[in-house]
């Protein structure tokens, strides 16, 4: 997940300003990766949350012995992280496995502070036809999200200048002579559109 979302990750966030005051959030942080990065790009504190113990206990190992870091295993729609304590909040390839969508917007702008910059970044969504077929490949439930309908989530939920792009990974892309079909990839043609789609990423202040 980490290698393979990075390109994209860096391109959501790449106008935020990090330095010494900001806390950085990354909600779905896996093994942490993202919120080191941001940290050694000059923000003073990171914070990650996952469903996953395990990933929690990985990214807890990573940072051993460094107090800047703070990474807790929960639930997107209740971050144990006070209101407002929160400067750059970011989450990738996670939003849409959530039961409650909306709720974790809330909660998000909850413990952001004003003028906190929001970057949510997805690649299963709707205007990606080429990632559909990933709704019946996975073994859990998930939202079709599209680029209006989180939108309109988002500005519910109390964020500000709510805008969508979609960015395309940087990685070159795979010769069809190593394409593998899976479940999740039946066709390279399939494989191509979903790299000319690009990830879909949400963009908001508080």
């Amino acid at each position: 997940m980490a290698e393979g979302h990075e390109g994209v990750t860096l391109s959501a966030i790449r106008d935020w300003q990090l330095g010494p005051d900001a806390v950085v959030l990354d909600v779905g942080c896996g093994n942490g990766w993202a919120v080191r990065h941001m940290v050694e790009q000059g923000a003073g504190r990171g914070l990650g949350v996952d469903i996953a113990p395990q990933m929690v206990r990985l990214a807890q190992e990573k940072t051993r012995g460094d107090d800047r870091f703070d990474f807790q295993a929960g639930l997107a729609d209740a971050l144990p992280w006070p209101a407002s304590s929160v400067s750059h909040l970011l989450s990738v390839e996670s939003i849409y496995y959530y039961p409650d969508v909306r709720g974790a917007l809330s909660e998000w702008a909850r413990v952001t502070r004003a003028g906190g910059r929001l970057a949510v970044v997805i690649d299963l969504y709707e205007e990606s036809p080429a990632t559909h077929n990933w709704i019946d490949a996975l073994d859990v439930e998930v939202h079709l999200l599209s680029a209006p309908g989180l939108s309109a989530m988002a500005e519910d939920a109390g964020w500000s200048q709510v805008h969508t792009e979609q960015v395309l990974d940087p990685r070159p892309l795979s010769p069809q002579a190593d394409f593998e079909i899976s479940k999740y990839w039946p066709s390279y043609e399939q494989y191509l559109q979903y790299r000319q789609a690009g990830a879909l990423v949400l963009h908001g202040v508080r």
